[in-house]
């Protein structure tokens, strides 16, 4: 048994979720909150002091990224190819600066301050904006039109889906769909992934009310 541990939100998990639920592996989806969290830490059965972990019956693994490998490669997501599945990790380790940039905002008590600074992300010379760009010109690049441009889905697709649409849930106050509207790219990747049919099986049941409703077909048309 696989035990993925991580908030309710899909956040830095969602993408393992769905590799787990590809794997064909038994595991079981743990939600904690803000106080289960605190005690975890307090306990020391945190590797890194943070969340998300997977723990297995040979330990526990921490940090996103190595979860994500760890799934991905049972279910099949990782390249065959080395150099495809180099690009893939490299896709994924470039994807740092627009989650480092959010990250600053957590914190932030004064409901009017956060909303600010998010919105700042997003102005012309903003760290959102510059990533945004980035995004999408190497999706427009890519010949497959997958994340990495490798030949078939790959655990960097995983990533970039779930952890850059949703950021336009709803969930993070001052962030609105209306700012990814001007990169087309991205929504023709978003339209390619969301159909995909194991990516759509995986949401089927979910609506629009859901904060995965942006994981959904359509969800940016």
């Amino acid at each position: 048994m696989h035990r993925l541990v991580y908030f309710s939100v899909p956040g830095r998990a969602e993408a393992s979720r769905i590799a787990l639920s590809l794997s064909g592996i038994e595991w079981e989806d743990v939600e904690v909150n803000g106080e289960e969290f605190s005690k975890m830490k307090k306990e020391g059965t945190l590797p890194w002091g943070m969340l998300p972990i997977l723990q297995t019956s040979k330990g526990t693994i921490a940090e996103s990224s190595a979860i994500l490998r760890y799934a991905g490669k049972i279910a099949g997501l990782i390249p065959d190819d080395s150099f495809q599945a180099a690009k893939a990790d490299e896709f994924i380790d470039g994807m740092g600066p627009i989650a480092r940039a959010m990250d600053t905002t957590f914190g932030i008590q004064d409901d009017n301050e956060r909303i600010r600074l998010r919105k700042q992300l997003f102005e012309p010379d903003g760290a959102a904006t510059k990533a945004l760009k980035l995004y999408d010109k190497k999706i427009k690049d890519s010949k497959s039109g997958w994340a990495a441009d490798t030949d078939e889905m790959s655990i960097a697709d995983l990533k970039l889906f779930t952890e850059l649409f949703a950021f336009f849930s709803g969930n993070y106050d001052g962030i609105e769909k209306s700012m990814l509207m001007d990169y087309k790219n991205l929504l023709n990747y978003h339209h390619k992934v969301a159909n995909e049919e194991r990516i759509k099986n995986h949401y089927r049941g979910i609506t629009s009310e859901d904060i995965r409703w942006t994981f959904l077909p359509n969800a940016f048309e």
